[in-house]
């Protein structure tokens, strides 16, 4: 269903959005119970620590090319996207990922020390300064920023397999890959390294990741 069919407006859907594209963001907002939040302005959302007031509150939780700027540890944000959710609710996340169907695929953490850390500008070119927990200081050069507003330093790089292992051990069963087009809806993705994925808990014992077709995966 496309935005412009939700007929009549769905106030009883509730939702948010981190840092989404305004071209559907507003559309969303004016249809059902959306607001779109952002980690360096109002509404402010911090993904790492939220509201406790917000938990099992949302219908669905969408976030746009987000996660892959968030501090470590990942896993964090991947459990507190869930406790957002209600019962029957959905993630909906797109986020840089390579190596799709390699199953032992691992993410790539650029800085995976990361503890006390700031950014700081020396003749024109971002460096990243950082204390472990152990003391030992880091210095990192040649930093990847993605475009956009706020703090978008690229942190990792996600496999698909290591995507789907944070999602399962988050508490999410039922997990999708939206590899396919959709042209009647204008859709299509000739890249593939940021794929639309829905994931939410059901009623299954069991995990469903599909792709092209179901593949069940056991867990614990």
């Amino acid at each position: 269903m496309s935005i412009d069919d939700i007929s009549p407006p769905r106030p009883d859907i509730v939702g948010i959005g981190m840092s989404c594209w305004d071209g559907y963001a507003n559309r969303l907002a004016h249809k059902i119970k959306y607001i779109n939040t952002f980690y360096h302005q109002e509404p402010f959302l911090d993904i790492t620590n939220i509201d406790r007031k917000m938990v099992a509150s949302l219908d669905f939780v969408v976030s746009t090319d987000v996660f892959e700027h968030v501090a470590p540890p990942i896993s964090t944000a991947f459990t507190n996207a869930r406790r957002l959710l209600k019962k029957d609710g959905v993630f909906i996340i797109s986020v840089p990922f390579d190596r799709p169907g390699e199953a032992n695929a691992e993410t790539r953490e650029w800085f995976p020390n990361l503890h006390d850390w700031r950014l700081e500008e020396l003749d024109g070119k971002w460096v990243l300064h950082n204390i472990t927990r152990q003391g030992e200081h880091e210095k990192f050069e040649d930093l990847c920023f993605h475009g956009g507003p706020g703090t978008t330093l690229e942190m990792r790089l996600f496999s698909e397999a290591s995507l789907i292992r944070e999602l399962i051990a988050a508490g999410f069963n039922d997990i999708t890959i939206y590899s396919q087009p959709h042209l009647d809806l204008g859709i299509h993705w000739p890249n593939g390294c940021s794929i639309p994925i829905a994931a939410r808990v059901g009623r299954e014992r069991f995990s469903f990741f599909r792709r092209q077709r179901p593949v069940i995966v056991r867990t614990a």
